[in-house]
């Protein structure tokens, strides 16, 4: 069991994937004080998307999802606002990991829980090749019925899911559940579902989506 401090959250980061954040509450402003104490690369956290409630206020998270992403803090910087000190940071996505439960005894203004790591596994199946063709494939469809242009997606097979669902729009729900896929033959298999869903919707009755509102996922 780990212990890492926990930044719940309106959206989801992906690993490898890389999300700005703003932080200006008091609790978040200690805990981006911690993270520049520490060497750049030990400078984690946890971002856990909330099952109930929302981001800003004391308390206003009162339920997260049991699956969250590692945040490593690739730039900090601090600015001053009309409200006083807003703290600009870059986060990267590494490991996936499950919240065992919150350390209520960690004396932190901001949450700290207990998390053990996700293995990723499944790399060396070999029907992931098949796999990912398809869902590359599925994915130049649906970026054709939208009517948007993107380079080819790169990413070994454990990791194209995530890239793939970052070139969609979908809501947070969606990303929450690939997160959550126990291996990169699942994860592929839930965005060829998604992708086919979102691909028929738009051909068959000519609706864009909607990019969700991203203020939410990057205030706190």
């Amino acid at each position: 069991m780990h212990s890492l401090p926990i930044f719940p959250l309106g959206g989801v980061l992906l690993p490898g994937g890389r999300m700005p954040l703003q932080l200006f509450e008091p609790r978040y402003l200690a805990l981006a004080q911690r993270l520049a104490a520490e060497p750049e690369q030990e400078r984690r956290f946890g971002i856990v998307r909330i099952r109930q409630g929302h981001e800003v206020g004391e308390g206003a998270a009162t339920e997260l999802h049991e699956v969250g992403c590692e945040a490593v803090a690739d730039a900090m910087a601090l600015a001053q606002a009309g409200a006083g000190a807003v703290v600009h940071l870059v986060a990267r996505g590494a490991r996936r990991f499950r919240l065992e439960g919150l350390d209520e005894d960690a004396g932190t203004p901001y949450l700290t829980g207990r998390v053990s790591w996700l293995r990723e596994g499944g790399e060396d199946d070999h029907g992931l090749d098949e796999l990912c063709s398809r869902v590359l494939r599925a994915h130049a469809r649906y970026l054709d019925a939208v009517g948007a242009g993107a380079d080819p997606v790169e990413a070994r097979p454990g990791q194209l899911a995530y890239r793939v669902v970052e070139r969609m729009v979908l809501d947070p729900v969606d990303q929450q559940r690939v997160l959550e896929g126990p291996d990169a033959a699942d994860r592929l298999r839930r965005v060829l579902t998604l992708l086919a869903r979102e691909t028929a919707i738009v051909e068959r009755f000519g609706a864009l989506p909607t990019p969700p509102d991203p203020g939410g996922a990057s205030l706190s």
